[in-house]
Formats: structure tokens, C-alpha cells, sequence
């Protein structure tokens, strides 16, 4: 009898133990559920609330503002004008200064770093987040640069009859074409056989390019599109050409690439979303009634904003990078500059701001005391960089 007793014992403490096991299981799962439901809540709360307010968190003069223009760099902002450059981060450190000489600047920024051109003219100089790394005197006349995450800089340029993409290094040096060191990585297209070079883009590992000619055939307009590949698949096609397009009686201004393999052109009566790996495809091709007020574009959206006849700034449009439109809104501000930043719209004139979210809810408006040069995220919530012709702040917004 004994030994039965010792049994049952044995097995009653395991049970027990099991229980105790299940038990706890079911505590921490609880646990967790309720944590997950405050996580999902304060979420919900932070990503639809509505600022009204802010608060200075940091601030410095803003000297040698006089006619500076403002981009996004990351965390940190660039300011720019004839004389020179000055990378800023959210603490209001300045990272490092540029000095040049300067009739029309114009700049592009990816990843770590920036390029800035003198349009019309002949120079370009290169920074990353410790300075300039590279400059570049041009052959010909300076209508566009752009610049890839690793360096690599995209330099349209004109003269009489002839438009030219030319790809360059950080350092200034030219880019060549494979295997081959004498061939470089280049457009050279006469423009009685092609037409005028209306824009460029390059992808952000610097090995796509795209290019948009304008020409007259038959008296007619004629917009070729044409895709590039001076990747090592590229080598593979006559001019590293890989994939082209055409549309008649139609004008296409802009094409811009939204991440390394979706690119983005801008009809005059809509847009057109192409995947670009390798070669060129058509993903979705939107065509809208009215005409275009401004376009939009980031790494996640695309879209366009709509004159409208009725009593609104226009109609906001836009399209996720599959083509799938996700917002369409009458917008009731009359802005002077509109831009994408994430998930947000910025929507600013010389004093109000407005930011929306995707969805379309507004998040944040504002009429500042002074003229604003420019408005950026600072973080992914409610912190932005806020630029007047007197100060250079960081802002916390408030409710």
C-alpha cells in the first residue's frame, strides 16, 4: 500500500505541475495580449492625433539666408544659395560647410550624399556627411544633376545641338562602361535626330538612367521615354539601352525614379509607374481629366494634384507604387510649395503650414510668426525642422 501511495503522490506533483505550467502560459499570454492592445492603441492615438501648437526644442541663427534654398538630407538639412553650403542636423550642429561661386545653384540628395550644380554654367561640387569628396568642371552647359546613395552623379547637360547625360564618380572622375575603360557612361544624342532632352533620372544605385526627348515628326509632337542599363546586364544591349516608349501629341515633363526599380513619369494628362530591374515594364498608366497643378513623389507614393474649378486649391491624388490610388482629396489650402515626406503631405505658403497624413486626416496646421523657408521631418512623428529668413529650429509639435 505503501508504494501505491508513493505513486499517487508522484502523480498528483506532476499534475499539479502541468497546471502550474498551463497557468502561467495563460498569465504571460494575457500579458502579453494587453501589452500588444496598449502598444496598438497608443499607436492608433499618436498616428491620428491633431497638433495645433508647438514648442522650440532647439534653435540657431539663421545667418546668410539671403535667397537660400532648403533640402531634405536625411536627418538633417542642407541650405544652399550662390556662396555656399551648410549640411545642419537636428540638434542644430552644422556637419560641414562648402564655399563656392554660384549663378543658379541647384542640388539632389540620397542616402549620404549631396550634389550641387551651377545651372547654366559649368561646375558641380559633391559632399557626404564629412564635406566635399569631389568637384567637376563640365564640357558643356549644366541643366540637371542628380546623385545615387553610393556616389555616382548623373549630369545632364546642352549646347547648340546636342543633349548629354554624362555619369561621374564622388571624386569627379568619369564612370565608364564595363569591362571597357575607354567607353564611358554616356548619352550623347544630336537633337535633329532625337529631339530636345526634356529630363533625366537615376536610380539610387546609380546604374539606371532614364531619359525623356521631346520632337517634331510630321508636324506632329512626338515624347520618346528610354531606359538604360549601365549595370553589368546592360552590357548585354546595343547602347545599354532596355526598354522604350513613345506617345504623340502628348508632353512629358518629369520622370523620376521612386526607388532603385520603380520609376515615375509625369504626362501633361497623367502618369505612368514602370518596374526597371533589368528591363522596362509598364506597371500601371493613370490618365486624368483635369490639368496638373503640381506633382508629388517619394519612396512610397506618387501623385499629382488637380486644378480644380470649384472653390479649392485643387485635387489631390495618390498612387501607391503597384498604381493603386490610396488617397483622393479636395484639398481647402491654397499652398505655395506641396511635397511628400513618408507618409505625409507638407503643404506650406510664406506662413501657414499644413500637414496631412495619407489617409488624407490633417495632422497639423499652423500660422508661424515669420515667413517659412522651409519645413521637414525631424523624426517619424512630431518632431520637424523649421526654416525662417531669421532662425533655423528644431519643433516639437503640440496638441
Amino acid at each position: 500500500m505503501a508504494k501505491e501511495s508513493d505513486g499517487q503522490t508522484l502523480r498528483d506533483y506532476k499534475n499539479r505541475k502541468k497546471r502550474i505550467r498551463r497557468i502561467r502560459r495563460a498569465i504571460i499570454c494575457m500579458l502579453l495580449l494587453v501589452v500588444a492592445v496598449a502598444g496598438l492603441i497608443h499607436w492608433i492615438r499618436i498616428n491620428n492625433m491633431k497638433y495645433r501648437s508647438y514648442e522650440v526644442s532647439k534653435q540657431i541663427k539663421n545667418d546668410g539666408s539671403e535667397n537660400a534654398q532648403y533640402i531634405d538630407y536625411g536627418s538633417s538639412v542642407i541650405k544652399y544659395n550662390k556662396d555656399g553650403a551648410q549640411a545642419i542636423d537636428k540638434s542644430g550642429r552644422i556637419i560641414w560647410n562648402g564655399s563656392y561661386n554660384m549663378m543658379d545653384p541647384i542640388a539632389d540628395t540620397c542616402g549620404d550624399y549631396a550634389v550641387i550644380a551651377d545651372r547654366g554654367n559649368k561646375l558641380v561640387y559633391i559632399y557626404n556627411k564629412k564635406g566635399e569628396v569631389g568637384s567637376i568642371k563640365t564640357l558643356h552647359g549644366i541643366v540637371k544633376t542628380e546623385i545615387a546613395k553610393q556616389g555616382v552623379i548623373a549630369v545632364q547637360m546642352e549646347d547648340e545641338d546636342t543633349n548629354y547625360v554624362k555619369l561621374f564618380y564622388a571624386d569627379g572622375s568619369e564612370v565608364t562602361s564595363g569591362e571597357d575603360s575607354t567607353i564611358l557612361a554616356e548619352l550623347e544624342k544630336g537633337m535633329d535626330q532625337f529631339g530636345y532632352l526634356m529630363d533625366m533620372a537615376l536610380s539610387e544605385d546609380g546604374k539606371k538612367l532614364a531619359a525623356i526627348f521631346l520632337s517634331m515628326n510630321s508636324g506632329k509632337l512626338v515624347t520618346n521615354i528610354g531606359f538604360y542599363n549601365y549595370g553589368e546586364v546592360g552590357q548585354n544591349w546595343t547602347d545599354r539601352f532596355a526598354g522604350g516608349y513613345q506617345y504623340e501629341g502628348i508632353i512629358v515633363p518629369k520622370v523620376t525614379f521612386l526607388n532603385n526599380n520603380v520609376a515615375c513619369v509625369f504626362k501633361e494628362n497623367g502618369m505612368v509607374l514602370y518596374s526597371f530591374t533589368e528591363l522596362s515594364n509598364v506597371i500601371s498608366e493613370v490618365n486624368f481629366d483635369g490639368k496638373i497643378k503640381s506633382v508629388l513623389h517619394n519612396d512610397k507614393y506618387a501623385g499629382v494634384v488637380l486644378e480644380s474649378e470649384e472653390d479649392t486649391a485643387g485635387q489631390l491624388l495618390l498612387y501607391d507604387l503597384k498604381g493603386k490610388k490610396v488617397l483622393d482629396k479636395k484639398l481647402k489650402f491654397d499652398y505655395d510649395k506641396i511635397y511628400l515626406a513618408g507618409d505625409e503631405i507638407i503643404m506650406h505658403d510664406n506662413l501657414t503650414c499644413v500637414v496631412l497624413k495619407s489617409s488624407g486626416t490633417e495632422k497639423f496646421r499652423y500660422t508661424f510668426p515669420s515667413n517659412i523657408a522651409a519645413f521637414y521631418p525631424a523624426n517619424s512623428i512630431n518632431k520637424y525642422f523649421l526654416a525662417s529668413s531669421t532662425d533655423i529650429s528644431e519643433i516639437t509639435l503640440k496638441e
